[in-house]
């Protein structure tokens, strides 16, 4: 038994020193693999960009209007051009953002809004609109709506895209109706009233529930309908406690900001969903101590929860929404509203013909921020060269003058007599002041150094080839800028991403083939390692076939004592398996302890056994004869293991 068990660690020894050669090549490959997987994913998440374009009715009548959403799924940024339709005319209204983590997955998305008047009556189809994304352009599919004429009405669909929303299992609680559960009130910022389209206005949304109540709130607050927009709204609402009327509520307190879509008198109301832990009281049968028991005391007792699905609805206010003023307005007013101001900065401010400059702007304040585009550089096109502006968007709290939007742009001038930077121009419209302003920047003091040109005559020989001469290196002013090439660089066909080429998919094919192969060996490697047996039936196995191989051999040549040799060691090898025990020690008194008296075995043996003392003889038919009947008998052994 102790030898077998040595023969056993040794070749768990030898397989382990194999098993780690190749584990290292395997950790190899799969970091590999993943890497590749990571790559091809990213790409083809970027492949993965669809946009969409929807109406929020198909049908409206020609003196109301509509909402156009452009919907960007699976990017972070894009650029949307202005919807085109005859018949209509279409203004941007804002634009949200959503992002999204679901079960390990990110998913985020852009929707545009515009709103969509008619001019006239009839079908009238928006044509595909044009979303720019990461420099690839794709189109949205066609809109048709229908305009009716005035005299005509339609009633606009139930649900999220307007008109009434469907009942449902909840229990619509407005204020003034459940005293015992709570109420909830929406109140604009200076109790406003009137409002212009696209007007940012700040509100408060309080949720007043009775202390006691055992309340979970299941959603953020809404604005029911599709007339007015909210804008934003605190993830993280403030929660305290007040009096009201003498009794005590806990108070859940949102700020945020909405919108109004179009002109018109239209009913503000938010809602929210909650549920309650209500107590119901258990019935219980007439007895001798009913009286006793009837006493509320004991319904924390007997008395059962349910849950009490509800929702919150504000009372009804109106409020009126105006469009903004033609008169007065600016040719660059691109939708801003609110209160701002404007500081402009330019760098490097000396330099060459040429050199790039950096003019940084800064607009600061409060209102739709998301309407705030780029100020508008005035310089003449014949002496500037300019270049789109980037932005950068900052928002620090609610209070006054803590947003702020930040603007990046290139400027090259053309023109050595340029002595200055020229203004910038933003336009707004201020609410509180019901009038448009522009805000202008100063110009700005720039030294461009003038150039010399030097004409030298050079008097060449005649019939002699031209000599190509050497360009004259041009030393960048700024070791932080690049500089400026004029000519054309080397020309490519296409530019394949690494993950689509057909060599790279064939390594990363190879790699996940190579991992799982390392995969399945080493299971096999643990499988043996948990059974040793597994590792020894199959030495055996081999050890038989060894000996099978050379009493066939044996009887080929007529070597009896060769032959009952291998006769007699087969039989150890087998029972040794058998009894767990080491072969080479069972003898023929174990096989007549163990086997049954008839077992052919035990005749084999000793037979064997005798002739390695007698020297017994044995023809070619009885051995082959001994050689099927072992067979046999080894093979029924092995079908009890």
């Amino acid at each position: 038994m102790a030898d077998c068990l040595k023969d056993f660690r040794r070749t768990r020894d030898q397989r382990y020193k194999k098993d780690k050669k190749y584990l290292g090549a395997t950790v190899f490959l799969a970091v590999f693999l993943i890497l590749g997987l990571i790559v091809n994913t990213a790409g083809l998440a970027a492949d993965q960009v669809t946009v969409t374009a929807e109406l929020n009715t198909s049908e409206f009548p020609e003196d109301q209007a509509a909402l156009l959403t452009v919907t960007v799924n699976g990017a972070g940024s894009a650029k949307v051009a202005r919807p085109e339709a005859d018949g209509l005319e279409i203004a941007y209204q804002g634009q949200n953002r959503q992002m999204q983590w679901i079960n390990g997955k990110y998913s985020s998305s852009i929707s545009f809004v515009f709103i969509v008047q008619p001019l006239e009556a009839g079908t009238h189809t928006i044509k595909p609109i044009k979303v720019e994304v990461d420099g690839k352009v794709l189109e949205t599919q066609p809109v048709t709506c229908k305009i009716l004429p005035v005299n005509s009405t339609t009633a606009p669909p139930a649900g999220k895209k307007g008109g009434p929303p469907p009942a449902g299992p909840q229990t619509r609680l407005r204020s003034g109706e459940a005293d015992k559960i709570g109420f909830m009130r929406i109140i604009p910022e200076k109790n406003k009233k009137t409002a212009y389209s696209g007007e940012l206005v700040p509100f408060t949304i309080k949720a007043f529930f009775r202390q006691g109540l055992r309340a979970t709130i299941k959603s953020a607050p809404r604005i029911i309908g599709d007339n007015f927009m909210l804008e934003y709204l605190d993830d993280q609402p403030q929660q305290n406690e007040e009096v009201v009327d003498g009794i005590p509520y806990t108070v859940v307190t949102w700020h945020g900001a909405f919108s109004g879509v179009k002109e018109g008198d239209f009913s503000l109301e938010v809602e929210l969903d909650a549920s309650l832990l209500v107590r119901t009281r258990t019935r219980r049968p007439a007895s001798p101590l009913s009286p006793f028991f009837n006493d509320p005391f004991f319904d924390d007792f007997f008395g059962n929860y349910t849950h009490r699905e509800v929702k919150l609805v504000s009372p009804e206010q109106v409020m009126h929404v105006k469009d903004l003023p033609k008169e007065g307005q600016p040719a660059d007013f691109k939708g801003a509203i609110g209160t701002f101001s404007l500081a402009v900065t330019g760098e490097p401010l000396e330099g060459k013909v040429g050199d790039p400059i950096t003019l940084k702007m800064k607009i600061r304040g409060t209102g739709n921020f998301d309407r705030v585009q780029a100020p508008v550089f005035t310089g003449d096109p014949k002496e500037w060269k300019t270049y789109p502006p980037s932005n950068q968007f900052t928002d620090q709290g609610n209070g006054q003058d803590k947003k702020e939007k930040s603007f990046e742009q290139i400027i090259v001038p053309t023109d050595q007599n340029i002595t200055a930077i020229p203004p910038v121009s933003f336009s707004y419209f201020d609410p509180d002041a019901e009038t448009y302003i522009t805000l202008t920047s100063d110009s700005i003091p720039l030294n461009l150094q003038k150039s010399k040109s030097t004409k030298k005559q050079v008097d060449l020989p005649q019939k002699s080839k031209p000599r190509p001469v050497a360009r004259e290196k041009t030393k960048n002013p700024d070791p932080g800028l690049a500089p400026i090439h004029t000519e054309l660089g080397r020309m490519y066909h296409a530019i394949t991403p690494v993950y689509k080429k057909t060599w790279f998919q064939a390594l990363l094919g190879a790699s996940l083939l190579l991992l799982v192969t390392g995969l399945l060996l080493r299971q096999h490697q643990r499988r043996l390692e948990a059974d040793p047996m597994i590792t020894r039936r199959k030495e055996v196995d081999k050890k038989l076939a060894a000996c099978f191989r050379d009493m066939e051999n044996a009887a080929s040549t007529g070597d009896s004592s060769t032959f009952l040799k291998s006769c007699r060691t087969a039989i150890q090898e087998a029972m040794g398996l058998r009894w767990n025990r080491e072969p080479r020690a069972i003898t023929l008194a174990d096989l007549r302890a163990g086997l049954e008296k008839d077992s052919p075995l035990i005749s084999l043996f000793e037979q064997a056994e005798h002739a390695s003392y007698m020297g017994t003889e044995l023809d070619q038919e009885t051995m082959g004869r001994i050689i099927e009947s072992l067979k046999g008998e080894i093979g029924s052994l092995k079908k009890k293991r």
